[in-house]
């Protein structure tokens, strides 16, 4: 996972130089800036471009970057300092969020609302060009000039930023992911498009370095690196890990942690928990789970709900002692009052089961249902599950069904076949035997390898005590089709018992015999003691020339 967040890199993207072809001539940034002079509106995108095609690129980004810098430092406790160092970046790059956000504070300081009403302005045209560019995703990321522009852009949207680390891929050679908290809800991963950045440094290395040299993404993130920025050793710590270089990787990382950058102390989390798994004695395994301890609780502290749920399961495994496992359902608790879906769907799960809680069917009802209103896929799945669980004895809950439809949209095969059971007990919705079929044949067709898919629906059609839900010449070809290609099917007792069955609800009980005696000499073997009886009935049954009928689905 380390080394997709980073390195995988199989060829750098080269960024031009100059734009339009030689029939186009663009404005340069100066002419651009002189119609801003004369009252004239200048889009940002237009002063973006101009900005990076400028030959002075190089120059002029390091001395945008050391003014940012220095607004940073200032922007929360010294507004009065920031009038001067707020019109010398707009001096230098007119679309600077940085600059106009500190000029807005400065304004606002001095009491001069109308003066920051200018500078609100050009920072809701930067941010709608922003959004207009990118969406913010790995793959479509939000363009700004500098990295520093990227945190205000974060902090102008009422975030704080926690967490940042430098990415590279093909199509994106120099990106920045920052981890943000918002004031209610989880954190959320922005991420930025650093095209300046890589550009002028390119720029300037090709007018320094000897002819042999190489630049990439490589030179700019180890650069930044030696000059303190946590997001480069964030990134550097990263991929050390990715190439097994623990010692080298948890030096970088703890730099980078050192800052409160909660990227460096998650990975350094991880590593730590590795090395604990692989420890060689308990001594080494406590002073490993000791380190995963502190990174997750400074990750914690930092607002990070992944963290809770990670350090929350390590609780609930036993892995900081029996007497410890209830602090994982505190963790777990307190990650999804702040809307983490997976911790959500895990309480679900323990209120269900009466794990480590207990037993409460209600509660993990609405933790079901927080889990599904988040979004959550699996969440979805496991609640259709638990609402279909007789023993349960569940209410209806129609929403179900819609949640379930909008994944078949994805050609969700597991959702298809649950919106089958729903159909043919008519929980939810009206009973309905024809769209029970017709959503069981779609999940064969989404997923005719899925062992699990095809094994669950087989046996329904087989022997469902719906009569007129059952389709046996269907369910014995299906099940025809998986264990003649699945070699690993035919290794479980459970599928084969199935496929017997279905040999046997279409009058051939010589094959369902034969059938029957493998699942039972398979789960011998296996030692799946707890199948044997079951398995033998059937077999006894075909014998005396029986079929199987259950309640099913």
């Amino acid at each position: 996972m380390l080394s997709r967040l980073l390195f995988s890199i199989t060829a750098i993207c080269s960024v031009m130089l100059a734009g339009g072809c030689q029939t186009t001539r663009h404005a340069t940034y100066a002419e651009l800036n002189d119609k801003i002079t004369n009252g004239e509106t200048v889009s940002v995108r237009e002063l973006r471009e101009a900005f990076q095609r400028d030959v002075a690129l190089p120059e002029n980004m390091q001395r945008l970057d050391e003014l940012e810098q220095q607004a940073m430092q200032l922007v929360e406790d010294e507004p009065l300092k920031l009038g001067s160092i707020g019109s010398a970046i707009l001096d230098t790059y007119q679309a600077s969020i940085t600059g106009h956000y500190v000029m807005t504070r400065f304004y606002e300081h001095v009491d001069a609302p109308e003066a920051a009403a200018g500078h609100l302005d050009w920072l809701e045209r930067i941010r709608a060009d922003m959004e207009h560019s990118g969406d913010g995703t790995r793959e479509s990321p939000y363009p700004v000039m500098t990295s520093v522009d990227a945190q205000m852009y974060v902090i102008y949207r009422g975030m704080s930023p926690v967490g940042a680390i430098y990415q590279t891929s093909d199509e994106h050679p120099f990106t920045l992911l920052i981890q943000a908290r918002p004031e209610e809800g989880p954190i959320e991963n922005l991420n930025f498009d650093l095209t300046s950045v890589y550009q002028a440094m390119r720029m300037d290395f090709a007018a320094s370095a000897d002819a042999d040299d190489e630049f990439s993404p490589f030179s700019v993130i180890g650069y930044l690196a030696k000059r303190g920025d946590p997001a480069a050793q964030a990134a550097i710590g990263a991929f050390l890990a990715s190439q097994n270089r623990y010692k080298d990787a948890v030096d970088w990382l703890k730099a980078a942690s050192r800052t409160g950058n909660l990227v460096a102390s998650s990975v350094l989390a991880r590593l730590y928990w590795e090395r604990a798994s692989n420890a060689e004695s308990d001594e080494a395994r406590k002073e490993a789970l000791d380190e995963v301890l502190e990174n997750y609780l400074h990750a914690i502290a930092l607002g990070s709900t992944d963290a809770m749920y990670a350090l929350a399961v390590l609780y609930l495994n036993g892995q900081y002692g029996e007497e410890n496992r209830s602090s994982g359902v505190t963790l777990l608790t307190q990650a999804a009052a702040a809307n983490h879906a997976e911790a959500a769907l895990f309480l679900a799960h323990l209120y269900y089961t009466g794990d480590v809680v207990d037993k409460d069917l209600n509660k993990a009802r609405d933790y079901y249902v927080q889990a599904c209103q988040l979004d959550d896929a699996f969440a979805m799945r496991s609640y259709a599950r638990f609402l279909l669980d007789r023993s349960a004895d569940q209410p209806p809950d129609p929403r179900i069904i819609k949640w379930l439809e909008a994944l078949t949209k994805e050609k969700d095969a597991e959702a298809m076949l649950l919106l089958g059971n729903f159909h043919a007990r008519g929980v939810g919705t009206n009973q309905s035997f024809s769209r029970a079929v017709h959503w069981y044949k779609e999940a064969v067709k989404a997923a005719p390898n899925d062992a699990s898919i095809v094994n669950e629906i087989a046996w329904t059609l087989t022997v469902s005590n719906f009569a007129d839900l059952k389709r046996t010449r269907y369910a014995r070809t299906i099940m025809d089709s998986l264990m003649e290609s699945n070699v690993d099917a035919r290794a479980r007792p459970e599928y084969l018992d199935t496929w017997a069955a279905a040999y046997a609800a279409n009058g051939d009980f010589n094959r369902a015999i034969e059938l029957q005696q493998q699942a039972l000499a398979v789960a011998e073997k296996m030692q799946f003691d707890s199948v044997l009886d079951i398995l033998r009935e059937h077999l006894d049954a075909f014998k005396d020339g029986q079929t199987i009928t259950e309640s099913a689905p």
